[in-house]
């Protein structure tokens, strides 16, 4: 069966863009393969909407896995929907976590430079005690529609690599794993992510950080707060109350496609 694709990319985050309809697990699962498939840490799939939005974004991992939000995507799905549609510059896109107002930034000549997405509350579910690879440490959980963890210290790929997918499996049905390490209005961080692994950005691993960070006084509230990730940086503001967290940040569009796969 044929599928027309578009590659997309939030900081080296990427995806493999299709509207519907919904694909089964193990296509997606298939298409995301970097040697047999077209290669991604996940398919975003455009859906009617239900509740009166633009559209309802659905996402699989790269694993086959279903995940509720993903900031990256949501991005790169703003860009395609305000540019193939014509939608204008302010749409809601639809997710299992609830609907998402985007705002879609341009430059002077027309393009588009960046899309701030209001992600609406974050939820902290508390503090957890984790002791893996001989190693003990605290970790914040925090949902913004998907799960995460936020260990504070080291920010590397290698202790990532290392403990990520330790931490994920401790956790009944996974989780997504933060290693950040919080300076001034900067947050350095690497996500391990609940069934994609490393990759190059998480938006919503950003957000759960500075959530974190705000939470712990370790950066201020209400201010934009730049978290550095492997891919590049994503500004996140975060309310006192923790209730208004907004990410900013860019989507890029790479190629079209067709797949036989």
């Amino acid at each position: 069966m044929s599928t027309r694709f578009a590659k997309y990319h939030g900081l080296g985050n990427d995806f493999i863009l299709v509207e519907g309809p919904l694909m089964d697990a193990a296509r997606a699962a298939q298409l995301c393969d970097r040697r047999r498939g077209i290669g991604a840490d996940g398919v975003l799939t455009i859906l009617p909407a239900r509740d009166g939005g633009a559209a309802f974004m659905h996402i699989f991992n790269s694993d086959g896995s279903v995940a509720k939000m993903c900031g990256n995507g949501i991005r790169c799905v703003a860009r395609h929907l305000a540019e193939s549609r014509m939608l204008g510059e302010s749409l809601v896109i639809e997710t299992e976590a609830g609907p998402k107002r985007c705002q879609v930034h341009r430059a002077a000549s027309g393009l588009v430079e960046a899309i701030t997405v209001d992600m609406g509350p974050a939820r902290v579910e508390g503090d957890q005690h984790i002791e893996v690879a001989g190693e003990q440490f605290a970790a914040l959980r925090v949902s913004m529609g998907n799960p995460h963890a936020v260990i504070f210290g080291e920010a590397s790929r290698e202790r990532a690599g290392k403990l990520g997918p330790l931490v994920e499996a401790m956790v009944p049905g996974g989780v997504n794993v933060g290693f950040a390490n919080p300076h001034g209005n900067v947050i350095d961080l690497v996500v391990w992510e609940r069934g994609a692994g490393l990759t190059e950005a998480c938006g919503t691993g950003a957000c759960a950080a500075t959530v974190a960070a705000v939470r712990a006084g370790k950066v201020p509230a209400g201010e934009r707060v730049q978290v550095n990730l492997p891919g590049g940086a994503l500004q996140i503001t975060v309310g006192a109350d923790l209730r208004d967290v907004e990410m900013r940040g860019p989507a890029e569009k790479t190629f079209e496609g067709v797949t036989e796969l």
